[in-house]
């Protein structure tokens, strides 16, 4: 009897953990889930997909939406990813062509969704530029420390690509704007064309 006992335990146990750990991991958006709607939502940690729902932002005084079709995005993010295999799944838009001499106008704050959790602006606003039709940027390389990374006592040293220029010229871009808050940091990468 006991043996049936500890059998019994032993298979609630397990099922019990399996109970708790799917309920911990990421699940398909539900209805309730802030834009994007199709992409995977937790709402205990909002923003650790760090796909953008937890900051706003405009890009040469346009604002940056999300892009609410599914296939769309789909479609998007396969054809920017063909063009430049270093871009992420792109959620987001600006709708209308942007000025190439405005298009580092960007401006970012918390949205109510991030607040708690990412807070307001505490750094600089970074850009990673993804041009997807061949554009030629002027850039030098930089040496950079990382702020996040220790080796031995010391920060990490790295390169970076850095643009050199003040304007982008025509064509198709991803641009990944990465936020950092008082209490974390969320990026949103965006589809725009530049005229």
């Amino acid at each position: 009897m006991n043996r049936t006992v500890t059998a019994v335990a032993r298979t609630l146990g397990i099922a019990t953990l399996v109970a708790l750990v799917s309920a911990c991991v990421s699940q398909p958006a539900p209805s309730s889930a802030p834009p994007p709607t199709y992409a995977s939502y937790f709402d205990k940690l909002p923003c650790v997909d760090r796909i953008g729902r937890c900051f706003d932002a405009s890009i040469a005084g346009q604002p940056v939406v999300v892009i609410a079709d599914k296939a769309r995005h789909e479609r998007i993010s396969a054809e920017a990813r063909q063009s430049n295999s270093q871009v992420r799944e792109v959620y987001w838009e600006v709708t209308e062509p942007v000025d190439g001499k405005r298009v580092f106008d960007v401006a970012v704050g918390p949205n109510a969704l991030g607040q708690p959790h990412v807070g307001a602006a505490a750094g600089q606003t970074e850009l990673m530029i993804y041009p997807l039709d061949r554009q030629k940027l002027a850039s030098k390389q930089d040496l950079v420390t990382s702020r996040n990374v220790n080796i031995n006592g010391r920060a990490a040293v790295a390169q970076q690509n850095t643009l050199t220029q003040d304007s982008l010229p025509p064509g198709r871009y991803v641009i990944t704007i990465r936020y950092q808050g008082e209490r974390n940091w969320e990026r949103k990468s965006v589809y725009l064309m530049v005229k």
